[in-house]
């Protein structure tokens, strides 16, 4: 197709203590020929959202065959077996790690699939907002802008995880990203409609979740930080990387052109993203 989708997330935040949140990110997921993959995801997404029915009907059967009160436990289950599910890298458990790695799987077997990221250190000596005058949206705006000018060598119409517009800025997103050489359009799209919107969360996230690793954010042997290490090591095998490599070691960049296109680089509060 001569136009093809792009979607971007970022992650971490711009404002607060640099020291509770030291990771600013953002992602683009380029998907040259989305039907294939399109099928395959989200044939697996349902095939997940089944097995959450079943575990739901045997759960209310259980309780009604036990004459008994639920429980909020129960109440809790048979509420997350209901919803709209959501794939997110913050929500990786022992109970679903294998659900991720199997989309991770899927995602990795197409190899004209690109993605690209690019992550601030928050904790570095030089870390202001000054450049985009304090303005959080601006820099939001103009390093996903400049992305998109390093990395896209194709045309693109990109949707970007929804974020609303704060009250007070002037400036549209949309008319930001739209000036980057190859961006023929843009909309803002809430990623609970997207498997490919989580993709790049949960890629994002692993980057960033061994970025903050190597900083020490995470105590040794953490609990909350197992499976998404575990994650995250299973991305780094796809590479062919060692597990005890970093994503972002001394160079500023890095580039994989297996399984897939798979860029990180390190951006400049200074300069933003080179």
């Amino acid at each position: 197709m001569r136009v093809c989708p792009a979607f971007i997330d970022e992650t971490g935040i711009l404002s607060g203590r640099p020291e509770s949140q030291p990771v600013y990110g953002v992602g683009v997921l380029v998907v040259p020929d989305p039907t294939a993959i399109t099928n395959s995801l989200y044939r697996l997404h349902y095939n997940f959202a089944s097995d959450r029915q079943k575990h739901r009907n045997q759960l209310r059967r259980n309780i009604e065959q036990d004459g008994r009160s639920i429980t909020s436990t129960e109440l809790d289950q048979l509420m997350l077996a209901s919803r709209h599910h959501e794939y997110k890298f913050s929500a990786v458990t022992r109970f679903n790690l294998q659900q991720y790695i199997d989309l991770l799987n899927i995602y990795f077997s197409f190899s004209e699939l690109h993605f690209h990221a690019v992550i601030f250190d928050r904790l570095e000596p030089g870390y202001s907002l000054d450049r985009w005058y304090g303005d959080e949206w601006k820099a939001y705006s103009e390093i996903t802008r400049e992305l998109l000018t390093l990395r896209m060598d194709r045309e693109v119409f990109v949707t970007l995880d929804y974020q609303d517009k704060p009250n007070k800025a002037t400036l549209l997103i949309e008319d930001v990203v739209c000036q980057a050489p190859q961006v023929a359009g843009c909309m803002r799209a809430s990623s609970e409609t997207s498997v490919f919107l989580q993709l790049v969360d949960i890629l994002l996230g692993c980057v960033q979740f061994d970025w903050k690793e190597d900083k020490g954010f995470y105590r040794e042997g953490s609990q909350r930080a197992k499976e998404k290490k575990m994650l995250a090591e299973f991305v780094k095998d796809k590479l062919g990387m060692r597990r005890q490599e970093r994503f972002l070691p001394a160079d500023p960049q890095r580039t994989f052109d297996r399984p897939s296109v798979f860029t990180i680089c390190q951006g400049s509060w200074a300069n933003g993203v080179e």
